[in-house]
Order: C-alpha cells, then sequence, then structure tokens
C-alpha cells in the first residue's frame, strides 16, 4: 500500500511533463513525503487534453457543511487492481499522479524508500465532488523481489509509452487494453528499482545504502 510518495526535482518534473505534452506545470504541487488526505497534483485529460490539477489524496469524500472532507468511513488513498472492473471510475476518470520516489514498510516497520532515480506517473482514479476532486493510487500485487519490504502490494506505475499515456488518460470502457499492466514490475524506461532504508516512514534521514532490485 502506498502511502507516502515524493514530488521532488523540479526541472526532471517539468521535462517530463513536457514529454508528453501535459500542460500546467507551473500548477505542480511539489514536496517530500506527501501524506494522505493532502493536495496532490494529478494529470488528466476532462477538459480534453492532458493537464495538471489539484486533488485530495484520498478517493471517497464526504459533505461537512459547504465543504468536502475525506470519508471516515472509507480509507480509499489506494484503489486495489482486483476490484477495479467494478469501478466506474476505471472506465470513466482514471488519472496519473507525478511522483519521484515512494516509501513503503511492513506493517509500519523497516520503511525503505522506493526510487527510479528518475521522474514517473502512478496510474491512478479520479472523482468530481463539485469543484474539489480526489484521487487514489492503484496497487498491484507484489512482486517477488519487493515482497521482503511490502509483502503485500506495489503501486501501478505507468510504463513510459506515449500510447498508454494517451489511452490511459482518454477514458472509455476497453479496459481489457490495460490487462497486460496489471502485473507488478521493478523496471522502468530502462532503470531498475532502487530501494534505501529510511529511520522513520515520513522522515528523510536514510540509515542503509541503496539496493538495486534485479528482475527475476
Amino acid at each position: 500500500m502506498c502511502s507516502v510518495f515524493d514530488v521532488g526535482n523540479h526541472a526532471d518534473l517539468e521535462r517530463f511533463l513536457d514529454s508528453y505534452g501535459i500542460r500546467g506545470a507551473k500548477h505542480l504541487i511539489y514536496g517530500r513525503r506527501r501524506r494522505p488526505t493532502q493536495q496532490v497534483s494529478i494529470v488528466t485529460a476532462r477538459k480534453g487534453s492532458p493537464e495538471i490539477e489539484s486533488a485530495i489524496w484520498h478517493l471517497y469524500l464526504d459533505r461537512h457543511g459547504d465543504t468536502w472532507r475525506p470519508h471516515k468511513k472509507y480509507w480509499s488513498i489506494n484503489s486495489n487492481w482486483k476490484k477495479l472492473d467494478s469501478r466506474p471510475e476505471y472506465r470513466k476518470s482514471r488519472c496519473l499522479i507525478p511522483a519521484t520516489a515512494w516509501v513503503e514498510s511492513q506493517g509500519g516497520k523497516n520503511p525503505v524508500e522506493f526510487s527510479y532515480g528518475v521522474p514517473f506517473f502512478f496510474c491512478g482514479l479520479y472523482k468530481t465532488w463539485g469543484n474539489l476532486l480526489s484521487c487514489s493510487i492503484i496497487t498491484l500485487d507484489s512482486h517477488p523481489a519487493t515482497k521482503c519490504y511490502h509483502e503485500k502490494s506495489l503501486p501501478m506505475i505507468a510504463p513510459a509509452k506515449d500510447e498508454f499515456i494517451k489511452a490511459w488518460l482518454n477514458g472509455g470502457d476497453k479496459t481489457a487494453d490495460f490487462t497486460p499492466y496489471l502485473n507488478p514490475m521493478i523496471e522502468y524506461s530502462g532503470k531498475t528499482l532502487s530501494v534505501r532504508p529510511l529511520a522513520k516512514a515520513t522522515s528523510t534521514e536514510y540509515i542503509g545504502k541503496v539496493i538495486s532490485m534485479i528482475e527475476y
């Protein structure tokens, strides 16, 4: 379950977004250790072309007077891949979430930071609540090489392919086209996932060396 992620490397991220023709990079919300229920940046094409928008990182909200807040009964920062077919958002409101790293832990212990050394997109879902947007990150099964760090899941990373990015953002019911991507992978754009131990999940204090995952 991805519950903390980074949005760093300003210049690299701007170039990354520009390479896919995504507008609004100046509105990108940067920061390390982004946490659930905070405002984060997502990419949608709901207005016709891909652009950066802001969303609450918690898919289901609840009305409180004139405002919307994260729903207390439905913890929804992640959306499990096994339930995607039952979610209308999977067919109609898919998004991408720019990031540079994320943090996982095993039962809240031994946190580590995962990264590829370059920007990437989490695959996600979004919902609209009046003038607000909310989002979740799609999680897949864990990969054999990462189970010792988090035994249950690995976030879905969008492949670095123009055709995938366009198809994902365009919406539509042809979700079967994404089935091959619902398998956990630890390689992205020719780079292998790396992991580094942390003092705490929300800290930036490292306590060990970088370990490179090897595909097998």
